[in-house]
């Protein structure tokens, strides 16, 4: 068997629309992968059941992680709890926790971590992802200042759960829309922070509360050097993404897929502009779909 990548999108309800467009987009577009891992909680695997397919598998947290408790909602954010860990974490969390768990329960060598608001443009073969000797890895040099405060506590939290100490700012980002893991890299990242908490790697992670899965990863990679040697860093991310403003209509995300680089592959409408899913279905893949 060769080399092989498989995709992992965490989810929840609120997003099944989109998850449902970007799971259309990839059917569409990307070649060359094993699997589409899409995780949800438990809660929420009858509303994802429709999705799986022949590639497509929905994996249920409790298949990852020992159970954890829900929680009423507060200040519109659902919460989850459990005693090992001491105060409640939220689904960002849990969506973070989740595609580093997803990473390590499937086995393909290479994953991509996409999130439901991306949607395929253009078509990708990923495995030129799976094949190539290293595996690209995004960094965005210097991002990580004063200017980004919660960045900034990400970052040294991410250097704290891998046992290290902190250096001085500025520090690299590694945060994107669509990033490449490779799982013996997140095996090697979650024994570092279990060997420096004495705790599982994911009750660490939540018990300090504020963490990017991406930086805590690409701190691990760049303070390893047998790690680093086998990525490549590229300041280039695959993917457009449209950050805030006003919600586009057909014309105006027309004209925002027009600016993809000969490169990008992915657009990325945040789901705080409003932009509605059928517009960017109709101007991502036709009316076909």
């Amino acid at each position: 068997m060769g080399p092989s990548i498989s995709l992992i999108t965490p989810s929840y309800r609120g997003d099944l629309d989109s998850c449902r467009l970007l799971c259309d987009s990839i059917d569409r577009y990307v070649t060359g992968y094993d699997v589409h891992y899409i995780v949800v909680g438990d809660e929420d695997a009858e509303a994802f059941a429709a999705l799986e397919g022949e590639r497509r598998r929905v994996v249920v947290s409790s298949s990852l992680f020992p159970p954890l408790w829900p929680l009423p909602k507060w200040r519109g954010r659902r919460y989850w709890w459990a005693p090992f860990l001491r105060l409640p974490i939220y689904g960002w969390h849990l969506q973070q926790l989740r595609k580093i768990a997803m990473t390590l329960a499937q086995p393909s060598e290479r994953v991509m971590c996409i999130d439901s608001d991306n949607c395929f443009c253009r078509p990708l073969d990923l495995s030129l992802a799976a094949t190539a000797p290293r595996l690209s890895h995004y960094v965005a040099l210097g991002d990580v200042n004063q200017s980004r405060p919660s960045h900034v506590r990400w970052w040294q939290n991410a250097h704290r759960l891998l046992g290290l100490s902190t250096p001085s700012l500025p520090g690299d980002d590694f945060i994107s829309q669509m990033v490449l893991w490779e799982r013996k890299s997140v095996e090697a990242m979650t024994k570092r922070i279990e060997r420096a908490s004495n705790l599982p790697w994911w009750q660490a992670m939540a018990r300090i509360r504020h963490f990017s899965e991406y930086l805590i990863y690409g701190v691990a990679v760049a303070t390893d050097a047998e790690l680093a040697e086998r990525h490549e860093r590229v300041s280039q991310s695959p993917c457009l993404t449209y950050w805030q403003g006003p919600a586009l209509d057909g014309a105006g995300l027309a004209a925002f897929v027009k600016g993809l680089r000969a490169d990008q592959t992915t657009i990325a409408i945040q789901s705080h502009t409003r932009t509605p899913i059928e517009v960017i279905r109709e101007v991502a893949l036709g009316s076909a779909t």
